[in-house]
């Protein structure tokens, strides 16, 4: 038995990418999975990023009753528009068998009021927003309030971050959606017909096979239910085909080969003084030096706190790290494309870098005549070669059943060097796991020893990325 208000806005964003999952959300939600620790950062910091803009409505009252008082909520935002509250946090609406919760509600000086939804974003991405904004503004012009205005609020990537508290005027902005929201509004009434009838059927609705669409633009709480059964491809004895060509590129490169990573973060709240919302910082590096007599040694260098920005010492030990003779190895174009930002950020050590790595200068010379710097002077030719492990070698040389749709290095591993632990063994298993565990060992609040685990599940983490390269370059070398 359906409720008299059985669809919300979190349930008409889950129907627009599959009626499967709003038919489970609504009648199995005991099948869905547990949100990931990545999905609940998002929406620790989502949360974050809502008191910041409440902070832009001093005097703003919060409509406290819970999702399932949402009748209460409905009679206590009528009763604060009628007594004259400016500004209403968590507004509760319903219409057409829609419930919603308005993130602001703010009262226009000329009359009418405007909608106003706050997101984690950088920007107005229509994809992902028109339908979020455009639902509520469906159902608050149904219950007759007088939507003048629709305003996603967001954080602006301009802002930097001094330290201390953020202040909610710099690092958020407004952008108006008005028009694009009001005329999406006017077809979500045929939408409220079809969901109502995937409801309730006595039947889940008939989908597509899995594909792309149930991971995004978030992975589905239903995936895991809708594969079960579904085992991975068993590719048994299959022995990967080696090119001969691409043996002897490797065989061509010049002695020691450096195999390097990095890790950055990106967070939407910056973490550092003087950086700001989603900027890319790095902040660890792993080199696995290989010389030509077979002699392996490691390095590695990991942020110790978030005072200040990390970039210039990870660039100073990195190049410490590096020197200058040798092939600087990395297995996709991230590295050399840090590298080159770094180049123009660090003026500084600028001109060691493209010494060290004379590969980048062209490019470096053209971002620094975009922001209208004068590029350096050409450094001699000579300092490190360059190769991308990843696409020089296994993505053009290496033919293997699993790696016809992705040639990562988690794909590679278990193909070319079987004998080391696959990630999922490790305590950091991936990047994103990575960038959060580096938030959490940075937060002063944080306990020393769980700091401690962070640190050492980061560095072993990072080192096994250079070490698997180190492996699968001598797998390639030893193929033919």
């Amino acid at each position: 038995m359906l409720s008299d208000a059985p669809l919300s806005k979190s349930r008409y964003l889950r129907w627009l990418q599959c009626p499967l999952r709003l038919y489970l959300d609504v009648h199995h939600r005991e099948l869905a999975t547990p949100p990931s620790s990545s999905a609940q950062a998002r929406f620790d910091v989502g949360h974050r990023i809502g008191e910041l803009a409440r902070a832009r409505y001093p005097g703003g009252v919060l409509v406290t009753e819970g999702p399932h008082e949402h009748a209460a909520a409905v009679e206590r935002t009528r009763r604060l528009m009628a007594d004259g509250a400016r500004d209403i946090f968590e507004a509760a609406f319903t219409h057409d068998r829609v419930k919603v919760r308005v993130d602001v509600l703010h009262r226009l000086d000329d009359g009418g009021w405007e909608l106003v939804e706050v997101k984690s974003t950088s920007r107005f991405d229509e994809t992902k927003h028109l339908p979020d904004v455009g639902i509520q503004a469906y159902v608050l012009l149904g219950a007759g309030v007088a939507v003048r205005r629709v305003s996603l609020m967001h954080l602006d990537k301009r802002y930097v971050w001094p330290g201390g508290p953020y202040d909610p005027y710099a690092v958020l902005a407004s952008t108006d959606v008005t028009r694009p929201a009001l005329d999406y509004a006017r077809t979500v009434g045929s939408h409220v017909a079809e969901m109502l009838a995937v409801l309730e059927s006595a039947q889940p609705p008939a989908v597509e096979p899995i594909d792309a669409r149930c991971l995004t633009p978030y992975e589905c709480e239903f995936h895991a239910y809708c594969t079960r059964g579904i085992e991975p491809e068993d590719f048994g004895e299959v022995v990967p085909v080696v090119d001969p060509s691409a043996v002897r590129r490797l065989r061509d490169l010049r002695f020691p080969l450096l195999f390097v990573d990095f890790e950055t973060v990106n967070p939407a709240l910056p973490l550092f003084p003087g950086t700001s919302p989603f900027e890319p910082i790095k902040v660890q590096w792993s080199l696995h030096r290989l010389d030509a007599d077979g002699t392996l040694s490691h390095a590695e260098w990991l942020v110790e706190d978030a005072k200040c920005d990390p970039q210039p010492e990870f660039l100073a030990t990195l190049l410490d790290a590096l020197g200058t003779e040798g092939t600087l190895v990395h297995y996709s174009p991230f590295e050399l494309t840090h590298l080159a930002d770094l180049a123009v950020r660090l003026p500084a050590l600028r001109e060691r870098l493209l010494a060290a790595v004379p590969g980048l200068y062209r490019t470096v010379a053209a971002k620094l005549a975009e922001v209208g710097s004068t590029p350096p002077e050409p450094p001699p030719a000579r300092g490190l070669a360059t190769f991308d492990l990843g696409r020089e070698a296994v993505r053009r040389g290496v033919a293997h059943p699993a790696l016809a749709k992705t040639w990562s290095i988690k794909a590679a591993l278990p193909v070319l060097a079987p004998h080391l632990p696959p990630y999922s063994s490790l305590a950091i298993p991936d990047g994103d796991a990575a960038m959060l565990a580096v938030t959490e060992m940075l937060d002063a609040a944080t306990p020393n020893d769980r700091r401690a685990e962070l640190r050492e599940a980061l560095l072993r983490y990072c080192e096994q990325d250079t070490l698997a390269m180190v492996e699968i370059y001598r797998a390639l070398v030893g193929s033919a």
